[in-house]
């Protein structure tokens, strides 16, 4: 039996601020952003229940068969006790005079 060479994947990470939707482009060999270069908000979320750092999600994209493009966004609720992360003033059901 021949041995098969494992397969190459060219994967490109990007990343999405949960609050503006900007994406920031990753490179090769360069640590991820902490904040939006758009708006400055943090990448990375915290829970207020739990105190634990909750884990972004990704969704891929396969423009061909041996590319894939991961695209990672912040999460709107925690992956451990399902809490509410991003609640705005008009979830809340407050005016913007009263977010103020």
């Amino acid at each position: 039996m021949a041995k098969e060479k494992p397969a190459k994947y060219k994967i490109t990470i990007d990343l999405q601020c949960g609050i503006c939707g900007a994406i920031m482009h990753t490179h090769k060999d360069e640590p991820l952003p902490k904040f939006c270069a758009g708006c400055g908000a943090g990448l990375y979320k915290f829970c207020l229940k739990c105190h634990k750092r909750v884990e972004m999600f990704f969704e891929e994209w396969w423009p061909e068969d041996d590319e894939c493009v991961r695209t990672y966004s912040t999460a709107r609720r925690c992956t451990r006790c399902n809490a509410v992360l991003d609640v705005t003033p008009e979830e809340r059901g407050m005016t913007d005079e009263e977010s103020e």
